[in-house]
């Protein structure tokens, strides 16, 4: 069974999922691994003064009222198909119905998606024209989209097209720079972007582990990275795949490792020590 530790501070309790290779730490140090949110009904947890996150993957902009979100790789079941591999095609319908959820909850100015709406590279795949139709018809009426042109979203344009919704290289909202992450150069100022599918993985003392997204956040450097909406493709574990470091060209020299998880247990965010300092863990452990 996985571990759970309750600590608590002035703002109450918050549990998380204890990895293997954070035995022997003291209670002031295992303080910091986690921090909970000031209420449980509050919205979403807030990074950064304009930015708050929600279980799930998505992030709000709130200045703009302007929810993002990444790396949805709406039909990807027909590409693994294509593979000799056949599952359930359920993600479109489970992203819809979070979205659906999260919009109502908030009720966002517009929706912009930071890259990777569809899977496949090379063409538009029969489940792809209708996962994608789906979902901008979902949307229609409801809130405004923009789309954001990732690595696999080379013939997006044409499905978009049929609703006059422009693909874009990035955009900016409230004054933060929105892309995928596949290609540029870091800027000044609030950055979110998506392309490294974050996760972390946790486990116990006999073995059993759990690969969780995360989302990732740097403060000094002012960069956000969402985790994928995607249940067909969770992530990278980032404290155990060191190449994950050079993913993206907006990264710099150090890579993940200033970087700090932000996982959710249900509505609580679990915010981890740096990057750098779980791979030290991990390894001296």
């Amino acid at each position: 069974m996985n571990e759970f530790l309750s600590i608590w501070d002035r703002h109450g309790a918050a549990s998380y999922l204890r990895p293997p290779w954070v035995r022997g730490m003291c209670a002031q140090r295992l303080l910091i691994v986690a921090r909970p949110s000031h209420s449980e009904t509050v919205r979403g947890y807030r990074v950064a003064d304009n930015v708050e996150i929600f279980p799930g993957g998505a992030a709000l902009l709130l200045d703009d009222n302007a929810l993002v979100v990444a790396d949805m790789h709406l039909g990807y079941e027909a590409a693994l198909e294509s593979e000799g591999l056949s599952i359930p095609r359920v993600q479109s319908k489970k992203i819809e119905q979070y979205l659906t959820d999260v919009i109502d909850e908030v009720r966002p100015s517009k929706l912009v998606v930071a890259g990777d709406l569809k899977h496949n590279f090379s063409r538009n795949l029969t489940q792809e024209w209708r996962d994608v139709n789906r979902f901008v018809r979902m949307l229609s009426g409801r809130v405004k989209l923009e789309v954001v042109k990732g690595n696999h979203d080379n013939y997006l344009g044409a499905i978009l097209g049929e609703y006059k919704i422009p693909l874009t290289a990035e955009t900016t909202c409230s004054g933060v720079r929105i892309l995928h992450g596949h290609r540029g150069t870091l800027s000044r100022g609030m950055t979110i972007m998506g392309h490294l599918h974050p996760s972390i993985r946790l486990g116990d003392s006999v073995g059993a582990s759990v690969k969780n997204p995360c989302f990732l956040f740097d403060p000094k450097m002012n960069v956000l990275v969402l985790p994928a909406l995607s249940l067909v493709s969770p992530g990278t574990d980032v404290i155990g795949q060191a190449w994950s470091d050079g993913i993206s060209p907006l990264l710099p020299d150090t890579g993940l490792s200033t970087f700090e998880p932000i996982a959710f247990s249900g509505p609580k965010p679990l915010r981890f020590p740096v990057v750098a300092e779980l791979r030290m863990l991990r390894h001296s452990g």
